[in-house]
């Protein structure tokens, strides 16, 4: 690793998760989710374990469960099975999908390394044959005109993934697969994105599915027109396979877009860490990093993800490299603090808002908790808002999204958000917009609007609330959608800047995530509108129904 180590950095223990000296791990981060669930739902009975224990054999559960058991899985100090975690959700009551798609997610993100992938009692504990009429059902569905859902999306591949040489016939059937997964996916949004992911993480890394899925995620990568650029170049830094490495090189070389650039970047952190890259790889990856940190007209998240990139780069480059890398960030003391301790923000700065947040967060649940302060919550929130890799930061957002605390923490950001956006602190505020993004709801979408309309606001702060409003909760009025695109058309007529093309696309992304279909059209007509909005709303209101009506699903 380049530079020092610090409390920022993620090293491993012996079985693969986080050392819980440093941020929590695999275990900790699901046990987590699980006890707040119980402990602060709607049914005040859960909170007591002996009777959630009592109730729990049943429905997906067929084994037994007691007292103990529970307070293991809830203390992190045994793995809880898959199956346990559904029976979570239909005890608690809550939206299926919504627990297992959030630990998938984290197990996904947090232990995808090469030779780490357990799946021992992951896939549902079937405990009989391969159940290979159904999964020829839903391949054959995937393969037609019918609407496929999350949950579908996970039944096929976790049955696949349970049996590595598992082959279909034609082979070209893994291609149209991966290809309707991922069209589905980039338009998918919280739960719906959340199963989608998942499963594309399993073909990803399934030993015979895993070259045409990345092969999949690379031509779209390629697609100059695709609006989602980041995610289906970001995706591979789950697979040590060298065609992901090579793919995710190349765009960096010769980028599609701005977005398959910062996507590509983003999925070096964890190939780089993982060690999936060749000496001659992480060698091109040091001279792009050099490039970028040593160019003085940038000044945005890549270059904040490039000196993060700086801690995980191998200690053996060449002097004139190395030297070049230290100079880079030698003079700015934002980039600096990113090297040297992995945060974007001073620890003293983050406390006093972490602990706001967590305090009026706990002081919101309907019962009392059985700790003074949640420590694992103040973790989270800390990596929602000061981790310099945008990936860490949506996990962490994924994870308190899927807990009693969301519509607390969101209220308590959104008051911090009125603060920071005009201030100083643009970076601050662009993070809490980040993880409103999942958090979010109703309440914040007001304030968002503003954000997009009014004066003095610094441009990465418009950005990230025009990007960010089409997944929060609630919706805008045809009259906010017009004001916003007209008011940021007319400032890219006169100068057309990267900030302002992000804006219109972050906007028009807004319009296709509420399938607003007419203003789509409006702004694809549109006399004189930017040409990247007029291809951004085209390409929207391309997709077929099918795949609209499943990505909601």
């Amino acid at each position: 690793m380049w530079g020092s180590a610090s409390a920022g950095d993620h090293p491993r223990d012996s079985a693969g998760d986080i050392e819980i000296g440093t941020r929590p791990g695999v275990r900790e981060r699901i046990a987590w989710l699980l006890r707040v669930n119980r402990l602060f739902g709607s049914e005040e009975r859960w909170a007591k374990a002996s009777l959630f224990a009592a109730a729990f054999h049943g429905g997906c559960w067929s084994e037994s469960a007691n007292e103990s058991k529970i307070s293991r899985w809830e203390t992190a100090a045994l793995r809880v099975p898959y199956l346990a975690i559904r029976r979570y959700e239909e005890l608690l009551g809550v939206s299926s999908g919504l627990l297992t798609a959030t630990a998938d997610n984290v197990r996904a993100y947090f232990r995808a390394e090469a030779g780490r992938r357990s799946t021992s009692g992951w896939n549902g504990g079937r405990g009989g044959p391969v159940p290979a009429r159904r999964i020829q059902e839903l391949i054959d569905k995937a393969g037609s005109s019918e609407v496929m859902t999350g949950q579908e999306w996970d039944e096929l591949t976790r049955e696949i993934s349970s049996v590595p040489n598992f082959y279909i016939f034609p082979s070209a059937t893994w291609a149209t697969l991966a290809q309707r997964l991922l069209e589905e996916q980039i338009i998918a949004d919280r739960v719906s994105w959340m199963q989608r992911f998942g499963a594309l993480d399993r073909l990803l890394n399934h030993r015979v599915a895993q070259e045409s899925t990345i092969g999949a995620c690379a031509e779209l990568a390629r697609d100059k027109i695709n609006q989602v650029g980041i995610e289906v170049i970001c995706a591979m830094d789950a697979t040590p396979h060298p065609d992901a490495s090579t793919h995710v090189l190349a765009q960096l070389s010769d980028p599609t877009s701005d977005m398959t650039f910062y996507g590509a970047l983003l999925a070096c952190v964890r190939k780089v860490s993982n060690g999936h890259f060749t000496p001659d790889e992480g060698r091109q990856l040091a001279s792009v990093v050099v490039s970028l940190l040593g160019d003085p007209s940038r000044d945005d998240e890549a270059k904040t993800l490039a000196a993060s990139l700086l801690r995980w780069l191998p200690d053996n480059l060449p002097g004139p490299v190395a030297g070049k890398l230290r100079q880079s960030v030698a003079d700015d003391e934002a980039l600096s603090r990113v090297v040297a301790t992995g945060r974007l923000g001073s620890s003293e700065q983050a406390s006093a808002l972490v602990d706001r947040v967590v305090l009026t967060a706990a002081a919101q649940m309907p019962r009392e908790g059985p700790w003074l302060f949640d420590e694992t919550l103040a973790r989270m929130v800390d990596e929602m808002l000061y981790d310099p890799v945008s990936d860490v930061r949506l996990e962490a957002a994924f994870l308190i999204h899927a807990t009693p605390y969301r519509a607390a923490v969101a209220a308590e950001l959104a008051t911090e958000l009125s603060r920071s956006a005009t201030s100083a602190d643009a970076d601050l505020a662009v993070c809490i917009l980040d993880a409103l993004r999942l958090i979010g709801g109703p309440q914040q979408r007001p304030l968002v609007e503003r954000l997009t309309l009014s004066p003095g606001v610094p441009a990465p702060v418009v950005a990230a609330a025009a990007r960010n409003i089409g997944h929060l909760g609630g919706t805008s009025d045809d009259g906010y959608w017009c004001r916003a695109i007209a008011r940021h058309c007319q400032p890219a007529r006169q100068a057309a800047s990267p900030a302002s093309g992000a804006i219109l696309r972050g906007l028009v992304y807004g319009l296709g995530m509420a399938r607003n279909d007419v203003l789509l059209a409006r702004v694809r007509d549109l006399p004189g509108a930017p040409w990247q909005a007029r291809q951004a709303a085209s390409w929207w209101l391309g997709h077929s129904e099918r795949t609209r009506l499943s990505a909601g699903l």
